[in-house]
């Protein structure tokens, strides 16, 4: 005596005829095509995140609450996920929380910091690297025969962007300059003669970064 067993799913919001195409879509989209066969309790960690973001996002919820959603992730993996997510945000309101502060970067358009359980600050991602960002670093290689003396170097970066400027650190032959965002308004007539001007001032090469959210949210911490 045989007996059969009926799987029916149904996804609200999803027509009957449009579901098979929608799951393979996403199936695809989240770099799980290869395991459409497979169990889901056979899946690794990784994969399995995969599939709960896919089940998350099927049926065109228009908000959608994701916890950690590329924990367990290689960075490979966790980049294909922030683009699929940036796709999908359209028409939706995505919730979602993280520990890597690179993605709520790349994926936040409002950013909420919490502290011992407390909301402490929120707002874009550039509104918060302005608020609480420490400024732009400039890094300066000097010339290996130069390698205690940076009076002109420190004389130079005060003359042309002004007494704001902070020297950090001054480690072997690396020095570190810390530039108020205040300033940024001088970079394009400064770097065009910084350039010129690197072998007269005992200077190889350089570079310039902007605060990330992680220095944000160390500070946020911190204070």
């Amino acid at each position: 005596m045989g007996s059969n067993l009926s799987l029916i799913i149904l996804f609200i919001g999803v027509p009957k005829a449009s579901q098979r195409e929608e799951i393979d879509t996403l199936l695809k989209d989240v770099d799980l095509w290869s395991f459409r066969d497979t169990l889901a309790g056979q899946l690794s960690g990784g994969n399995k995140r995969k599939l709960s973001v896919a089940i998350a996002l099927i049926g065109q919820s228009r908000l959608v609450v994701l916890d950690e959603p590329t924990a367990g992730m290689d960075l490979g993996a966790r980049r294909k996920i922030w683009n699929m997510l940036r796709k999908q945000r359209e028409g939706r309101i995505i919730i979602l929380t993280t520990h890597f502060m690179d993605e709520a970067d790349i994926l936040g358009d409002r950013v909420g910091i919490m502290n011992e359980g407390e909301l402490t600050c929120i707002g874009t991602p550039l509104y918060l690297k302005n608020k609480y960002g420490t400024g732009y670093s400039l890094t300066v290689v000097k010339n290996s025969g130069v390698m205690s003396d940076t009076k002109d170097l420190e004389s130079y970066i005060f003359e042309k962007l002004g007494q704001e400027v902070v020297k950090t650190s001054d480690v072997s032959n690396e020095v570190n300059f810390q530039i108020p965002h205040t300033l940024s308004h001088k970079f394009a007539s400064f770097f065009q003669e910084f350039d010129k001007d690197l072998d007269s001032i005992g200077a190889r090469s350089y570079g310039i970064s902007v605060p990330t959210l992680e220095d944000v949210f160390l500070r946020v911490s911190k204070e």
